[in-house]
């Protein structure tokens, strides 16, 4: 482990030192700031739509085309949708937009250049971690390690090149794990075959807090934050082999577990209970009790009760995880299986469902999409949709709005 900020640089920016002083912004629960929504991938108030169509409206408020193409999820402020893309060549282009929750106008959009390895599979896109914010700020990383700070009024806040001090960091797939924030702390995982660590990066100016050295194999899990037994800022790394509770401002460990989950599904989390999806699930309570300095124990493993490649969901005392054309829903205290419903023609799925008070929505990479409610003892599929483009990226939600992010696009889906 480095504790010494390493000397990972600013790209030189003139008009840095003219920006004028965010103003505070307080978090709406409407607001959805990070990949899966903060860690549940729910929204149980949102009424929305259990049907839409693309192409004659119905159940569309508005369809717009983004600069470039990604895969990242996009974030809900207030007024604001974000999201993040690429173009040009070799999708060294990128840009992070702003859109009008209510028309999907478009409010700035702002252009930047790769510092890093931008090549990835063309499945993916240099554009596929999802950004995150603190409600005042943006945070945008891209898979060439291109880490960048706005305000939401468009303005750049800091930039930094994390290429510059570890270029082997990359894989041939894509470097898709997305930032987190908590705590006045930005943390980004790129583990990875080459130069593999994880860093902490303080969200008001930019400055590296720490960096960890992390195995050397490719992983696509985003970290997760919790707070820990004394209000500290605490996040949970997964790298496929172990997992780790460390102190978000010292990047010092907490706690370590000999188990690994999925390298592509990433933690889901909800107090108490920590879900760390794999061939063989495993769920941590987080216990403020515990003997010895340790702040979590496990409280269950099931081998039947695991996902294909996304992140689950999670809902009251209930979990669903999707395994390609199946949805599967377990008890969240004991981690059985309740009911499994089979979700018709979909394929090929990579987008970590979400959940609204309608249901559970599961999207496969062709467009199709699949909304299954909950009965209790059975999971009913009460609506199908056709997007008709490519998407890859979970959803976001807010109000009663469901935020489809498709390679080239962004559609919001509402009723009326």
């Amino acid at each position: 482990m480095n504790h010494q900020p390493p000397a990972i640089r600013f790209i030189p920016l003139t008009c840095f030192l003219l920006l004028p002083l965010i103003s505070s912004t307080n978090v709406s629960s409407q607001d959805w700031l990070s990949f899966r929504g903060g860690g549940k991938s729910c929204a149980p108030d949102a009424k929305t739509p259990a049907t839409f169509d693309v192409e004659s409206g119905e159940n569309v408020a508005w369809n717009i085309r983004t600069t470039g193409r990604g895969i990242g999820g996009p974030l809900v402020i207030g007024d604001q949708v974000i999201v993040t893309g690429c173009g040009g060549e070799d999708e060294r282009d990128l840009y992070v937009e702003s859109f009008s929750v209510e028309t999907g106008v478009k409010n700035w959009s702002r252009p930047m250049r790769a510092t890093g390895r931008p090549f990835t599979h063309p499945t993916s896109s240099n554009a596929s971690p999802t950004p995150a914010s603190d409600g005042q700020r943006v945070f945008a990383l891209f898979s060439s390690c291109d880490l960048v700070c706005y305000d939401l009024e468009g303005r750049l806040q800091w930039y930094r090149a994390l290429a510059l001090d570890h270029p082997k960091t990359g894989n041939d797939v894509s470097m898709s794990s997305s930032p987190v924030v908590s705590g006045g702390v930005v943390m980004v995982q790129l583990e990875n075959q080459g130069d593999s660590f994880a860093a902490g990066v303080d969200a008001s100016t930019g400055e590296v807090l720490w960096t960890i050295d992390r195995s050397a194999r490719s992983n696509w899990s985003s970290p997760q934050p919790i707070t820990l037994k004394d209000q500290r800022t605490g996040f949970i790394l997964n790298d496929g082999s172990s997992v780790d509770i460390i102190d978000g401002l010292t990047g010092e460990t907490v706690q370590h577990f000999d188990f690994g989950g999925d390298g592509t599904a990433s933690i889901a989390y909800s107090d108490p209970f920590v879900i760390i999806p794999g061939g063989n699930t495993t769920a941590l309570r987080l216990d403020d009790n515990l003997s010895d300095g340790e702040i979590a124990s496990i409280a269950w493993e099931s081998s039947k009760l695991r996902p294909q490649r996304c992140t689950p969901v999670v809902s009251q005392d209930r979990v669903y995880m999707g395994r390609g054309s199946v949805l599967v829903a377990g008890s969240l205290s004991d981690g059985s299986v309740l009911w499994q419903a089979r979700l018709g023609k979909l394929s090929n799925v990579w987008a970590t469902p979400v959940m609204t008070a309608t249901g559970i929505y599961i999207l496969d990479a062709d467009g199709k999409c699949v909304v299954v409610a909950d009965r209790g003892d059975e999971g009913e599929v009460i609506g199908e949709s056709d997007i008709g483009e490519k998407i890859l990226a979970s959803p976001a939600v807010s109000g009663d709005s469901l935020f489809l992010r498709t390679e080239n696009g962004l559609i919001r889906v509402a009723a009326g």
